[in-house]
């Protein structure tokens, strides 16, 4: 692969956590899948592994084309949209049930080449689902290309009428929120009508069958399998038992608030169109990673398998790129140092559906090569943030910097949870929160989602946040406006 040094690349995102088998495929088909569903790909996508965290970046004319073609598919031919909605939906289900096929599986009676058969499968899946919703996320990531799009449009009508009494922070959050049930809401519906049963002995067999099916919602990449316990506790903190007739009543008032909002604003067609569009977005967000998370989850035992057969640990396993699983297990090639090696620092970068690997010092030799293009910097204030409300509320506590699983013990209940962005590994810390807020993000971003899920303040795109606020800080969000205050 020739890289092309003369030109600069461009630093989309920071994760604090990531591994080959969730990326490397991913990354490599974002450079010519898109073109399938009428979409402009992305150039040598690239990705720098530093002790497991992972900087993504690519080629910096590239993303700004690609950004500037597929926002103008909004306003050409926003079927486009809908379609690959509809593509991305009908993949994710597919996935699902695969994975719950994958369960089923005795994978210590399955040969080496059945084995490497469902890896593949698996993988192929992922990409199925994670590659369609990246055009979205590209134009929000870092930029906030359409959250900044709409608050503007809406901020503009705001000035102009004056007389209106939804102000445009408000308004974006109202006509960008989905009314179709994720997961976590299904499972907080059928968790409440356990709570109303009675009978001792029939609970406790309600919620073994709840826990079986729900166990995996927090599983992430490598994440936490749900126990028991975890649901008896959350049973306890139910507070609508009638929690179906709760979150039908808050969807009929939403689709109220939508209506007005588009009277208000004189909303017109092609407005409507790119609203529903970042609805339909955020729903299928949410979806998709499900299907991915739960196919990570049912995939488990086959990579342990996999991992007693090789000898490498769970973790090297994860960092094998998509063509070693056959080396290692049907050729016999040894990959313990090079899994290590990738852990520790290395490079991949992909173009055009194929993608090259370094390690170590011939990786940190192309990384001095290559030259990021400067992003925007935000100004800095110690006393005052402002960012994009994701969800509503005014919240005062003590802040908690939290990017990982392993800073997650320090979060206490009541805290405001501040973070680059977030993760689905520290869900379990966002449930504590009293308010989040973060540095990147739009409105379709994973912090914007779990807020709405949780009805938690939120405000996202802060940019600094986490070099302005230390832990122990106290301080006041009021996400209705977009504002957090460091309190003296």
């Amino acid at each position: 692969m020739k890289i092309p040094y003369h030109k600069k690349f461009c630093l989309i995102e920071m994760e604090d956590y990531a591994n080959y088998l969730f990326v490397a495929i991913n990354w490599e088909r974002m450079t010519n899948m898109p073109h399938e569903w009428g979409f402009e790909p992305i150039r040598y996508t690239g990705a720098e592994y530093i002790n497991s965290a992972c900087k993504l970046f690519c080629l910096d004319d590239s993303y700004n084309e690609a950004n500037r073609y597929n926002f103008q598919l909004l306003f050409n031919n926003p079927r486009a949209w809908d379609d690959l909605h509809k593509i991305n939906k009908r993949n994710s289900d597919r996935l699902l049930m695969f994975s719950r096929g994958v369960k089923k599986l005795k994978a210590n009676k399955l040969s080496n080449k059945e084995l490497i058969k469902w890896i593949d499968l698996a993988q192929a899946g992922q990409a199925s689902v994670h590659v369609p919703r990246l055009a979205m996320w590209l134009l929000e990531t870092p930029e906030n290309i359409i959250t900044n799009y709409l608050h503007n449009y809406l901020d503009e009508i705001y000035k102009e009428i004056k007389k209106i009494n939804i102000p445009p922070q408000e308004a974006l959050r109202i006509l960008t929120t989905p009314t179709r049930e994720s997961n976590w809401i299904k499972e907080k519906k059928e968790l409440s009508k356990i709570a109303k049963e009675k009978n001792i002995t029939r609970k406790q067999k309600m919620l073994k069958r709840h826990t079986k099916k729900y166990e995996w919602l927090e599983y992430g990449l490598q994440g936490k399998i749900l126990s028991l316990i975890d649901f008896e506790d959350a049973l306890q903190k139910i507070k609508h038992k009638n929690y179906e007739k709760k979150i039908k009543r808050e969807n009929e008032d939403l689709v109220r608030q939508r209506q007005e909002v588009e009277r208000l604003y004189k909303i017109g067609k092609t407005h409507k169109k790119i609203f529903q569009i970042a609805r339909d977005s955020l729903f299928v967000r949410l979806y998709s990673k499900d299907a991915q998370f739960f196919s990570y989850y049912a995939m488990e035992n086959i990579f342990r398998e996999f991992s007693k057969r090789t000898g490498l640990t769970l973790e090297q396993v994860r960092f094998l790129a998509p063509g070693d699983f056959y080396k290692a297990l049907v050729g016999g090639k040894k990959f313990n140092i090079i899994t290590e090696e990738r852990q520790t620092y290395s490079l991949t970068m992909s173009d055009e559906g194929k993608t090259n690997y370094w390690t170590g010092n011939a990786a940190k030799k192309i990384i001095k090569k290559i030259k990021m293009a400067k992003g925007k910097t935000a100004a800095v204030s110690e006393e005052k943030l402002k960012g994009q409300t994701a969800y509503g509320g005014s919240a005062k506590g003590r802040v908690k910097i939290i990017n990982t699983m392993a800073e997650m013990a320090k979060m206490h209940n009541g805290n405001i949870l501040v973070s680059r962005m977030t993760n689905p590994s520290i869900v379990p810390a966002m449930k504590k929160a009293v308010a989040i807020i973060t540095d990147m993000g739009g409105i379709t971003c994973h912090a914007a989602i779990v807020a709405r899920e949780l009805a938690v303040p939120c405000i996202i795109g802060t940019k600094v946040a986490t070099e302005v606020l230390r832990d122990g800080d106290l301080v006041e969000v009021d996400a209705d406006k977009g504002v957090v205050r460091k309190i003296k």
